[in-house]
């Protein structure tokens, strides 16, 4: 029953994506729903066509071949409609397709977040990757002073006075985000006759450092470290390489497998030599069968393992790529880079100075010292041209004709047999050493040791068993075997994708790379058949927790300004918040930052552009800090916010659990609001009954409560969790997921208070991200029934109609359904160290009862309008009652007679900060259609 009501839902979503598809499309874009239709022989796409019509109802989707060297595989897109579905129902969408085409694999390009990398818009004002953050896993060591230490510790300084040795005549294809213009990047480095932009069409590579993405100019960065001339302040690993830019990606960290694909076959059909790659997502069939055309026609292949990660993402994980690790100054293991058996070798990641690019500066660039397994990619690939460059290319391939493998393989084996080995080295872990380009090329082509017949088996010691799974899921999706009765190649790429959320959800630090806030689910084929390592992964993501609340900042980050200042310990288990400078004075701590920028700008390895940098945030930090004390941190813009919000903490109020409508007795008498909830005991229990837990196939997604007849209100961010929004040329459809209901059962139990949601009513017209932006209006209206055969939908709640009582610091009350917080809960936010004092005050509130009623007195703090990125809607207030994520959707009322509603909660977390919706407000902004509107509960 399961299976056909997902199969129906996935044709719904088909037909939905197909009505709202319109007009005609260039290249591969970014960020539309696609597919990749793997066909069991040579593609007839007029065949094709026939059979998708009766399936999608519209002649509205584009279909063409992926790239004519792999004719078995076709792209299936539609146009203007944006990919606003959540991956697991694209999967269903696929596998739907696979079914009914009869098709090998069909893969839906879901934009897989696996490869992290420094958010570039953190770098304004100049400001280098190494003293902006150290999130998720960036080191905040200082960079050397030795602007060329990358390239001396693989030696490459020192191959180049050999014969030939740097990589003249050798063409070294990037696909990447293109190119900006940069003083280190001399024009005459780049073949741009063979260059190509995928995803716009055209052979254009330009980047135009949208502001909006987070690593524009990456293939800059990374196309510097390959082969940037030896007259500017960085030199490349091969100085007189050319290098073919490849537009195919925006974000680096956004993995899309159809562009990817197309721009190796690209690199192939002009003829490249190497092809660098420093991105990575899951598995991808189509890029499984371009990376054998590429190994094919002879070239070497180079991929970063990955960031942050842990695991060797795809395609490192792939054997016709050769995976590169990243260490640092010191020859340790970089403490970002993934690890693993699927790893041949590792070179600098750690503060490898690259030309930066980004869209504050102004068009004139930087040198900084940046971060991550790209630049251990680019590095390597620049290895690989000067060793081609040094024996010749002919002389290269004959080698590897005359042995009977590709010159990949010849190469992998040479790369492998000269790496240098520092003291203790894993190579269970980071492969056979760390790339010595003079000692590759002085082995002889003749004296390159046999490869190795396959990679080692994913059980390396050193890894946990979880990730041990992970990298044999990768390792078999690649396999496209079939064993166990299980399809890889069918299923392998959701295979992945399920295996790396697993991971990602598990560990709080990488929730920024969880694509559904929701754990996924599988599609029953996948479910079905799933052999025992796959099923160990399933089992670990049903437990693995939900992330459904956006945060008011990316989780884990830090700031520059955080990080430099001295850290005062600023978290308070209970009691009124303090001051943000806890009785510092702005002078106080502007003199110790200015000591700590002294100390090291004496540094012998100081340089001018850092110091330059260091004084500009000095300058920048004075204006901060006054306006923090003035204002005690919550008068600040969003850019402002991000540096300074640590300092700023919540109070510690109560939360009180509601069993049978009522308040617990003895929990009440401990608080300071007993005397409030005596005066009328029947309005509390009135308001209680009207407030549900939404749930997904039982599991606990967030709050809602009843506003009109068989009408609920919650987040918008909740919609997306529950329900599918389909945008594009007609008014956008939702498709809500089945099994999605709301229960107002006090402990959010049993059926005989569950109802079904049917439909989505209302929502806010903007996609909720993971951070909050207060001028989105985070709100839905959902229908649901009013009768579940056992029970009666509860009567609407009152909401307040005066948008004045918004203005006003009044007392109030959440009443919602927290859900049990993760480990980041429990997390420091200066040192993101679990704190036992934050546990013991959850465990003193709540003890180990998550996921039923309770109700959060407390007081608004900031009215609307106050907060300056409020100040033009006036629609935000903020409140100080104890909130956990799965309270996302509460109401929040006014502690007056009958309890009516004020406001609709939508985003905090615990010790961070609470912010809600003004109900009333709202209403006056027209946001919400006026015959909606008026079916709601209101009252003066």
């Amino acid at each position: 029953m399961a299976a056909d009501a997902s199969v129906s839902i996935a044709g719904t979503v088909l037909q939905e994506i197909a009505r709202q598809a319109h007009g005609t499309i260039d290249g591969l874009p970014m960020d539309i729903i696609r597919f990749v239709l793997e066909c069991t022989s040579a593609a007839d796409p007029a065949r094709v066509r026939e059979q998708l019509l009766p399936l999608i109802g519209s002649d509205t989707f584009d279909l063409r071949p992926l790239d004519q060297q792999l004719p078995n595989f076709l792209v299936l897109q539609f146009p203007g409609v944006p990919r606003t579905i959540a991956p697991p129902r694209l999967f269903a969408a696929a596998d739907l397709l696979c079914d009914k085409l009869g098709l090998v694999s069909c893969v839906p390009d879901i934009g897989s977040t696996l490869y992290a990398e420094p958010d570039a818009r953190l770098l304004r004002d100049g400001a280098p990757e190494s003293a902006i953050t150290d999130a998720f896993c960036w080191s905040n060591a200082a960079a050397p002073g030795d602007m060329h230490w990358a390239t001396s510790a693989i030696k490459a300084n020192l191959a180049w006075s050999l014969e030939n040795g740097k990589g003249d005549g050798i063409l070294v294809a990037q696909p990447d985000t293109g190119i900006a213009a940069h003083p280190e990047l001399e024009r005459g480095m780049f073949d741009l006759e063979r260059a190509a932009n995928v995803l716009e069409g055209g052979n254009s590579p330009n980047d135009p450092l949208r502001a909006g993405t987070a690593n524009p100019g990456h293939g800059t960065a990374t196309s510097s470290v390959v082969a940037s001339r030896e007259a500017g302040k960085i030199v490349g690993a091969a100085p007189l390489a050319k290098v073919i830019p490849i537009r195919c990606i925006e974000d680096v960290k956004i993995f899309d497998g159809a562009p990817v694909a197309r721009a190796i076959l690209h690199a192939v059909s002009v003829d490249a030599d190497v092809i660098s790659m420093s991105l990575g997502g899951i598995y991808s069939p189509s890029i499984a069968a371009a990376l054998k055309k590429a190994v094919a026609a002879g070239c070497i292949v180079v991929v970063a393992s990955g960031n942050c990660v842990g695991f060797v993402v795809y395609p490192a994980s792939d054997r016709n790529s050769i995976a590169l690790a990243g260490v640092n100054a010191g020859d340790a293991p970089w403490k970002g880079t993934s690890r693993g058996p699927a790893v041949d070798v590792s070179a600098p990641a750690e503060n490898v100075f690259v030309a930066r690019r980004t869209p504050e500066d102004s068009g004139t660039g930087v040198v900084a010292g940046g971060q991550g397994t790209s630049f251990a990619t680019a590095l390597t690939a620049g290895v690989a041209a000067i060793w081609l460059s040094h024996f010749g290319r002919a002389q290269v391939r004959a080698e590897a004709k005359r042995r009977n493998i590709s010159v990949q393989e010849l190469f992998r084996s040479a790369l492998r047999r000269t790496a240098r080995k520092p003291a203790g080295w894993n190579a269970n872990l980071y492969g056979a050493g760390i790339v010595d380009a003079q000692e590759l090329l002085q082995l002889p082509l003749a004296d390159i040791p046999a490869p190795s017949a396959a990679l080692e088996a994913a059980v390396s010691p050193g890894l946990s068993e979880e990730d041990r799974d992970t990298a044999l899921v990768f390792e078999l999706a690649a396999s496209r075997a079939s064993l166990d009765g299980f399809d890889w190649a069918r299923y392998g790429a959701e295979a992945s994708f399920l295996a790396a959320d697993e991971r990602r959800r598990s560990e709080p630090t990488k929730a920024g790379l969880v694509e559904s806030r929701i754990r996924p689910k599988p599609t029953p084929g996948l479910s079905a058949t799933a052999p025992p390592v796959l099923q160990r992964v399933l089992k670990r993501l049903s437990h693995a927790p939900e992330l459904v609340a956006p945060l008011d900042r990316q989780p884990g980050a830090k700031s520059t300004f955080r990080m430099l200042l001295p850290q005062p310990a600023v978290i308070r288990a209970a009691g009124a918040p303090e001051s943000p400078l806890r009785g510092r004075s702005v002078q106080d701590i502007q003199d110790g930052l200015d000591r700590a920028f002294r100390k090291i700008d004496e540094r012998p390895e100081a340089t001018p552009e850092g110091k330059a940098q260091r004084r500009d945030l000095f300058d920048r930090s004075e204006k901060l800090l006054k306006k923090a004390h003035e204002h005690g941190g919550r008068n600040l813009s969003g850019i402002e916010r991000a540096d300074v919000e640590a300092l700023v903490r919540l109070t510690g109020r109560p939360a009180l659990k509601i069993t049978d409508g009522k308040l617990d007795p003895a929990a009440l008498a401990a608080t300071e609001w007993e005397s409030t909830f005596k005066v009328n005991p029947s309005w509390l229990e009135a308001l209680s009954e009207k407030v549900g837990r939404i749930d997904l196939d039982g599991e606990h997604v967030g709050t809602g409560f009843v506003v009109a007849d068989g009408l609920i209100m919650t987040n918008r961010h909740v919609a997306e969790a529950i329900a599918d929004e389909i945008r594009g040329k007609a008014p956008s459809c939702w498709i809500v997921q089945d099994n999605a209901t709301i229960n107002f059962d006090d402990r959010g139990l049993g059926s005989a208070k569950r109802f079904r949601i049917k439909s989505l009513v209302f929502a806010g017209g903007d996609t909720i991200g993971r951070e909050v932006n207060f001028s989105h209006l985070d709100m839905a209206l959902f229908e649901v029934e009013t009768s579940n055969g056992t029970s009666n939908l509860p009567s609407k709640i009152g909401q307040v109609a005066d948008r004045q009582v918004g203005e006003t610091k009044a007392d109030l009350i959440v009443v919602g359904y927290p859900a049990r917080p993760d480990i980041s809960a429990l997390e420091d936010p200066n040192t993101h160290e679990v704190r036992d004092d934050i546990a013991k005050r959850l465990g003193e509130i709540f003890g180990l009862d998550y996921g039923r009623k309770y109700m959060a007195p407390g007081q608004i703090e900031d009215i609307t309008g106050s907060l300056d990125d409020d100040r033009s809607r006036r629609w935000v207030f903020s409140h100080d009652s104890t909130t956990l994520a799965g309270c996302s959707g509460s109401c929040v009322s006014q502690i007056i007679d009958f309890f009516p509603i004020l406001g609709l909660h939508f985003a905090g977390r615990n010790l961070t900060a609470n912010y809600a919706h003004s109900l009333a407000a709202v209403r006056a902004s027209g946001q919400v259609p006026a015959a909606i509107a008026e079916r709601l509960g209101w009252t003066d």
